[in-house]
């Protein structure tokens, strides 16, 4: 992974195996830097994703490696259509493949869908490194019902939170294999509306996704936003469908009366 610290060290095995034959190595390539006391050794900086191809020539025998440092960036899309590779929503919510805040149902519910793009570099590393990828999402949610609030807690089915909470999409949402463009996929689609017999109910969350490699963190965390409120009394039922990158600030009351 890229990593301010930390280098990754490239070494030459000989026979002999001794500072005399180390010493005629001819580097060439991405050679990186000498390590003191170790001519058999470079050093190559993970500040920066990109692959390294480093060779090694001696007695005019040559080798190499070559050491792809990872990273990702993850754009939120929250319009526009669902991109072919991604799992599409199909008959879902409102039967189509736009993203955005989207009303179905007669204007009963209301839902947040975008998808979630990791872009991995450097490019090609489709071909190398096809597994072991992960997106991961937290939440922290301010919900409401009938003017009061909502499961207060930071358990996963608590929707009043004071601190993240784990909400990563099931396997079946998400596509963990890079394609051809190097690009990982996940989707979501919080929603609101007439559930459980209530007169209102409103909803304000903070997500925030990135992905990992080998259970190691392999991007900055992208934040994105999506509030929503239902009133039976009210027409049309859905009042507010809001959803964007970024964060929002969390009301600390409900809106509705109770």
């Amino acid at each position: 992974m890229k990593k301010d610290t930390d280098d990754v060290i490239v070494q030459v095995n000989t026979d002999p195996d001794t500072p005399e034959y180390w010493a005629k190595i001819n580097w060439s390539g991405d050679t990186g830097n000498a390590v003191s006391g170790h001519p058999n050794q470079r050093s190559l900086p993970r500040s920066t994703s990109m692959k390294y191809h480093v060779e090694a020539e001696l007695g005019g025998i040559k080798d190499y490696v070559d050491v792809w440092i990872l990273w990702s960036t993850v754009n939120i899309l929250t319009s526009g259509t669902t991109p072919p590779n991604a799992v599409q929503y199909g008959s879902r919510y409102d039967g189509t493949e736009t993203l955005g805040a989207r009303t179905y149902s007669s204007n009963q519910m209301a839902v947040g869908k975008v998808v979630p793009v990791a872009t991995i570099t450097p490019a090609g590393v489709h071909d190398v490194v096809k597994s072991g990828w992960a997106f991961r999402r937290e939440r922290m949610s301010h919900d409401c019902d009938d003017g009061a609030k909502s499961s207060q807690g930071n358990g996963k089915t608590d929707y009043w939170n004071t601190a993240w909470v784990d909400d990563t999409s099931l396997a079946e949402f998400q596509k963990l294999v890079p394609d051809a463009d190097d690009k990982i996929y996940d989707r979501d689609a919080p929603n609101i509306g007439a559930f459980n017999n209530k007169k209102s109910s409103e909803t304000y969350n903070n997500f925030r996704e990135w992905i990992e490699w080998g259970g190691q963190t392999c991007s900055d965390k992208a934040p994105w936003h999506w509030q929503g409120r239902w009133q039976k009394s009210a027409s049309p039922q859905i009042t507010l469908d809001e959803v964007g990158s970024g964060s929002m600030t969390l009301p600390d009351s409900p809106f509705f009366s109770p």
